[in-house]
């Protein structure tokens, strides 16, 4: 499959869409996830329905994903966008996708130290601004440098990878006999055993550990839909913050 020059721009502008802030953080939460950044590298490549198979795959394996304190174990956008288009362009399976996809999210960490250490820099020349009084200044360099170098490198690394990358990627598959393939096939399948062990580290609590055996119950045991059972979730949620606020409301007025 060919990738067009303006397919690649198209999904290196939906990557750096992915980490802007222009959607608020509706960015962050929604195309920043492999599983919808697959679906749109689908839509533009004329295969939603692949696209969105090979973004969930990806997308299992940053179950657990956080960034705190500057700390980035991966680009799960990277991967995603990039990881469906290279996925797509060269015919790989999910599996496959998935094992190419962890490189390419590590080596997109790159990108995001090179990010925070040049932002540095314009924190200091806010301060510089701040010492002479030019406050009008301070909106302006908060926004626009830091936009400019956030789409320098995110749009421009992304599209040139995914222009060039799938003859890379066929050559390297050429070279590659069916053992070798084999061996990407396993580690793309144990993939998703890391993504969910690193979830349930996160929420196995005495709280939260419950509600997920719950959910297993209802998915694998009652053959629940995922779908309704995500709905029940959320209505067992809402209960419970609203029951916490009558019980806060109570303690304050005794």
């Amino acid at each position: 499959m060919h990738i067009t020059f303006w397919q690649a721009a198209l999904i290196g502008f939906f990557y750096y869409l992915s980490w802007s802030p222009f959607l608020t953080y509706l960015g962050f939460f929604t195309w920043n996830r492999p599983l919808l950044a697959g679906f749109v590298t689908g839509i533009i490549l004329g295969k939603p329905l692949e696209g969105a198979m090979i973004g969930a795959a990806i997308n299992v394996i940053y179950l657990g994903f956080i960034s705190a304190g500057g700390a980035q174990m991966g680009d799960p956008a990277f991967a995603g966008y990039v990881g469906t288009a290279l996925a797509l362009a060269s015919n790989l399976d999910a599996n496959t996708a998935m094992a190419i996809s962890v490189p390419l999210g590590t080596i997109a960490t790159v990108l995001w130290i090179t990010k925070m250490t040049i932002n540095s820099l314009f924190v200091h020349w806010i301060d510089r601004e701040v010492e002479k009084g030019n406050l009008k200044a301070i909106a302006i360099i908060n926004v626009i440098p830091p936009q400019i170098l956030l789409f320098l490198l995110s749009f421009i690394p992304a599209t040139l990878v995914v222009y060039y990358g799938p003859n890379a990627v066929s050559d390297f598959l050429a070279l590659m006999g069916p053992k070798v393939m084999h061996v990407f096939n396993v580690i793309g399948a144990m993939l998703p055993a890391l993504g969910i062990a690193m979830n349930l580290k996160m929420i196995g609590n005495k709280f939260t550990l419950p509600f997920f055996v719950l959910g297993t119950l209802l998915s694998v045991h009652y053959k629940m839909d995922i779908v309704l059972i995500a709905i029940v979730g959320i209505i067992i949620a809402l209960t419970i913050v609203q029951l916490k606020e009558q019980t806060a409301k109570v303690d304050n007025n005794a």
